[in-house]
């Protein structure tokens, strides 16, 4: 064989370097644990905003408008605030025999002294209702809201 088939090993480490570049094994276990620290401190940040509710609302009976029970469901709720004198906001919905929404309203519960308000709150319904629900509450009025 002559020299100029024979390959030559210096020239590939010459032209792309002599060591591959490999995480270390430290690398790697630092990078876990801070991956693992970042995801702790986001579930608990998490945990917090959704269990400790400012606000909350339970349904506390219902009734039909007389003369317009097709279109008018009027719906019974309690609103429990942790400070009784900030404004709230609560989504409740009507359903129909098929469990369909049929209507939906956003209320405002203005602040006050009582830690606990009862509200009677007509939806207006496309079609004859027969239960509701309390979507949810917030302290956060949306612009549609604010006064």
């Amino acid at each position: 064989m002559s020299e100029a088939s024979t390959p030559n090993p210096d020239r590939p480490r010459g032209r792309y370097g002599d060591q591959r570049r490999v995480p270390t094994g430290r690398l790697i276990v630092v990078g876990i644990i801070g991956l693992v620290v970042v995801c702790t401190a986001y579930i608990f940040v998490q945990m917090n905003r959704v269990s400790t509710p400012d606000v909350t609302a339970s349904a506390a009976g219902w009734d039909r408008m007389e003369g317009r029970e097709d279109d008018v469901f009027v719906f019974t709720l309690d609103v429990t605030r942790e400070e009784p004198a900030r404004d709230a906001y609560c989504v409740i919905y009507a359903l129909d025999y098929d469990m369909n929404e049929v209507g939906r309203r956003d209320v405002l519960v203005p602040g006050g002294e009582e830690r606990t308000v009862r509200m009677d709150v007509p939806v207006r319904t496309r079609a004859k209702a027969v239960a509701g629900d309390v979507y949810g509450c917030s302290t956060e009025l949306p612009a549609l809201l604010d006064r």
